[in-house]
């Protein structure tokens, strides 16, 4: 028996011995740095490329691009001043020196001096210092046959070029006297769709001192396609995928008759993530403006307009970006008030696709006929006579991960859980 509990004491020494030892166990590690976290977005761009009205086409008949804040300065010389990080909107210059007079030319009425800064920076006024300006047009219409009016001046010289193609330029001094440079415009240099305008101005180091030698830039591009007396076709408004500024407008028609239809093609796309998409009406105003006679026989008193309620629109997707119906998917019944446009709701592939949205409307009763679309306006009536009805049309996207339940109708435009 005592040899049997020395046995087991030895063993309770050396586990001991063991534990207060320094062990090398087999082990392994597996490092993953750099981890990201990066927030998404919805980037959503609208473009109305086409429309039609009582069966006429719609085309850009005339555009006027100018010298203005609506200009993006792009680039600068390396020695060049201005503080704000590139791109910004360019700068109205306030105060122009008595020599400028380029803007006396009747052919620059409208456009203004504009520059990278006002005032001009003295790092900009002794070594030569250039800025790029950069603007953007649409033009979606006829050109054969059309006339183009340019001209610019500058201080002091400057190169412009359209769509990537040098079309004129000055290397001189004197190129904010009167009457400003006309630059002629191949007609072929004018593209259907976006067109971009580049001016490089290079501001000459002045005799007079760094306090006496502003740059500056005024310009001014008319295109005239010549479409004669269309009404419909020089004010309706096309253009192409961009974010809109607000200014833009789906419809403009400012003598509605009962029977009176169009058409028109908007187109959805995202960027980047998967998005569901909405067209919402909001802001709504219905006006009678003056009622006469038949409006009154009616026992219409004002001031509330009827209008809105006989314009009725049909929509589906438009696969093939064409404005005619032939039979694709219905996104809005036939006959839905125009005010209902927000039951609208698409699905958007980030950096698929576009999705065509057609749509047609109709003043009075609208119907289908097979694929044709008809519109009988006998059912408007003398109550809408002088009526108004404005309203804005918006197209709001909202990511499709994890939102199973979105639905345009639960959006509220000025919400701040939407904007």
């Amino acid at each position: 028996m005592k040899k049997i509990l020395l046995s087991v004491a030895g063993i309770v020494v050396i586990a001991g011995a063991v534990t207060g030892a320094t062990i090398a166990f087999y082990n392994d590690t597996e490092t993953s740095t750099g981890n990201i976290f990066v927030a998404g977005s919805i980037d959503l761009k609208v473009d109305h490329t086409a429309q039609t009205y009582n069966g006429v086409d719609c085309k850009t008949c005339s555009v006027v691009v100018q010298s203005d804040t609506t200009n993006m300065v792009i680039e600068k010389s390396s020695g060049a001043g201005d503080p704000v990080p590139l791109p910004h909107a360019a700068i109205l210059v306030t105060t122009q020196p008595s020599t400028w007079t380029a803007d006396d030319d009747p052919d620059l009425v409208g456009a203004s001096w504009i520059w990278a800064t006002n005032p001009t920076l003295a790092a900009d006024k002794d070594g030569n210092e250039w800025y790029k300006f950069e603007k953007k047009f649409n033009w979606l219409g006829p050109i054969t046959g059309g006339t183009i009016i340019f001209n610019v001046g500058a201080d002091n010289s400057y190169e412009v070029r359209l769509n990537g193609v040098l079309i004129g330029s000055d290397p001189t001094e004197f190129n904010y006297t009167n009457p400003a440079d006309p630059i002629i415009i191949p007609l072929v240099n004018v593209l259907q769709g976006q067109n971009t305008l580049e001016f490089k101005v290079t501001n000459k180091a002045g005799s007079t001192g760094a306090g006496q030698n502003p740059g500056g830039l005024i310009y001014k591009l008319t295109i005239n396609g010549n479409c004669g007396a269309a009404y419909f076709q020089n004010h309706c408004e096309l253009w192409q995928s961009q974010d809109l500024t607000g200014q833009e407008q789906f419809f403009n028609f400012d003598d509605i008759k009962p029977g009176d239809y169009g058409t028109n093609v908007i187109s959805l796309n995202v960027s980047s993530n998967d998005a569901y998409a909405c067209l919402l009406t909001s802001n709504e105003d219905d006006q009678d403006n003056t009622v006469v006679e038949p409006e009154l026989d009616l026992a219409d008193t004002g001031p509330a307009g009827e209008l809105s309620q006989f314009l009725k629109v049909f929509a589906w997707n438009d696969s093939d970006n064409d404005g005619v119906y032939e039979g694709e998917t219905q996104l809005l019944p036939v006959n839905t008030p125009f005010v209902d446009i927000e039951l609208l709701q698409l699905s958007l592939t980030g950096g698929g696709p576009t999705s065509y949205v057609g749509l047609a409307w109709c003043a009075g009763t609208q119907s289908l006929s097979g694929n044709t679309v008809l519109c009988n306006g006998s059912t408007m009536g003398d109550i809408a006579q002088t009526d108004s009805f404005t309203a804005s049309l918006t197209a709001y996207a909202e990511q499709v991960r994890n939102n199973p339940n979105f639905s345009c109708a639960d959006v509220e435009l000025g919400d701040p859980d939407f904007d």
